[in-house]
């Protein structure tokens, strides 16, 4: 079973819909925000990948939206890397109102790198070694 990676936010005030809840499009960031961090924990940033000249791009996601969130609602992000190909990964992620005590949304998002032309190349092996693989 895939290593489970864990970061917390805190809903603001301008990701809510008119409706008072968080916007279904908000959750796009959130699940971008959490990769990103994803990526801190273990010792990556965004400079590695200009250094190898290789880039992960989004090639699908999918969320199923479970409860509301609303402003101040404390949000836990479980995200589990899954399905490594020879050029990319999928991450799944459990959405949870830490709050509410309810679960928010679950997600899919899958990724492949591309080198400076576009074409897909190999994940590198540094990153695939410091996400656990």
């Amino acid at each position: 079973m895939p290593e489970t990676l864990t970061i917390t936010l805190t809903v603001r005030s301008y990701e809510m819909d008119s409706f008072g809840h968080v916007n279904n499009a908000v959750y796009l960031n959130y699940l971008e925000y959490a990769r990103c961090e994803y990526m801190r924990q273990r010792g990556l940033g965004f400079a590695d990948f200009h250094k190898w000249n290789t880039y992960p791009y989004v090639t699908r996601s999918e969320i199923d939206y479970k409860s509301p969130a609303q402003v101040d609602n404390l949000l836990e992000i479980n995200g589990r890397l899954v399905n490594w190909t020879r050029t990319g990964f999928t991450i799944e992620y459990d959405l949870n109102n830490l709050t509410t005590g309810r679960l928010c949304a679950q997600a899919k998002m899958s990724f492949a790198f591309v080198n400076d032309a576009g074409k897909p190349v190999r994940v590198p092996a540094p990153f695939r070694e410091k996400m656990g693989t």
